[in-house]
């Protein structure tokens, strides 16, 4: 879809200090075979003070105050989380928009596996074409994958890393623009995350920590030919970007960065860089993903942020925003920059005070 007068106007992180990956070989939680397929250096790792609510709160504030956006301001919050909120049977939407708006704002999660914060995107520009009078809205995502229910280290060929990332949108105007945003869905492959496990009412000891591998061998077991699962995953990418780079009426070539999902350098590869067209991995933000590990539906906001931190962002370029979620679900979004940001550089991968 092509949209009009749609910006983004702020970008935040909260990013907690990062373990190496070299560290947790020679203390035995990972391995050097799984090292090299992923090419991470160090995931983030939440302090035993942070939680993922408050996490996000500092991210969207962050985001909010660079937008010049006051509590008055915000007139909706999103919030995307895959894990856990925090607390059972909680609106840890209401969390974020108490810390960020005020009452009478929209607010609501958004979950859509590891795209959740892209599928948030599209809710939100909408909501904002919906209600002409409103001014920003604020959409924070972002994990904390907390033992002993999660293994960062070996539940996955991804390796996980804690934290959270928001970006203001405004009609009002920023320093980017939202050109175009294109969304694609095969539930065919929801069962890659599910495996056999049992139905509810809960699951909290079912598996402790959880296995990822174990579910994905469980339904390849279940797929007659596992040639065609790879082909529905590379069809599902190559659609959305072909959309987005259509509507945007630009080529591959005409692309100055790349935000990819945090999931190691071969999963990137394949899932997102070979169903463009080969794009190369220098161009993406690769180097930044693979010192903090993938945050769960935060990685294209925390991507967007390093860029603009780090002064890469210049006005005129485009940036492509890739976004892939269990279930499964792809968004792909073109991004113009039109302005240079004011907040500086500096991005250091040490966590942050709310």
């Amino acid at each position: 879809m092509q949209w009009n007068d749609i910006y983004i106007s702020g970008v935040g992180a909260f990013l907690p200090k990062t373990v190496s990956v070299e560290d947790a070989i020679a203390e035995g939680r990972y391995d050097e075979e799984s090292a090299s397929y992923t090419d991470h250096v160090s995931v983030t790792v939440a302090a035993p003070e942070d939680n993922v609510a408050d996490m996000a709160v500092a991210a969207a504030r962050q985001a909010a105050a660079r937008a010049g956006a006051g509590p008055a301001d915000v007139d909706a919050v999103f919030y995307s989380v895959v894990f856990h909120a925090g607390i059972d049977v909680w609106n840890a939407a209401s969390y974020i928009q108490q810390g960020v708006s005020q009452a009478g704002s929209f607010a609501a999660e958004v979950r859509a596996g590891s795209n959740g914060g892209m599928v948030a995107l599209e809710v939100a520009a909408s909501y904002l074409v919906a209600h002409p009078d409103a001014q920003t809205a604020v959409l924070t995502a972002g994990d904390l994958w907390s033992e002993p229910y999660f293994d960062r280290w070996r539940a996955d060929r991804i390796l996980y890393g804690d934290g959270a990332a928001a970006v203001a949108l405004s009609r009002q105007g920023g320093f980017a623009r939202l050109v175009s945003l294109a969304n694609a869905t095969d539930p065919s492959l929801e069962a890659m995350h599910r495996g056999k496990l049992p139905w509810g009412p809960a699951q909290f000891s079912a598996e402790q920590p959880i296995d990822l591998h174990r579910r994905h061998e469980e339904f390849l077991e279940t797929v007659a030919d596992k040639d065609v699962v790879w082909q529905r995953v590379q069809a599902g990418a190559r659609s959305v970007a072909d959309q987005a780079l259509q509507e945007a009426n630009v080529s591959l070539a005409d692309i100055d960065h790349i935000v990819v999902p945090h999931f190691g350098r071969n999963l990137i590869t394949k899932q997102c860089l070979e169903p463009m067209g080969g794009a190369d991995l220098e161009r993406t933000t690769f180097q930044f993903a693979r010192q903090v590990g993938h945050l769960g539906p935060g990685d294209q906001f925390a991507g967007l942020n390093h860029l603009s931190e780090t002064g890469a962002l210049t006005p005129g370029q485009r940036v492509f925003v890739f976004g892939v979620g269990g279930g499964f679900s792809w968004s792909g979004a073109v991004i113009e920059v039109l302005e240079p940001q004011q907040w500086g550089a500096g991005h250091d991968l040490t966590r942050r005070e709310p």
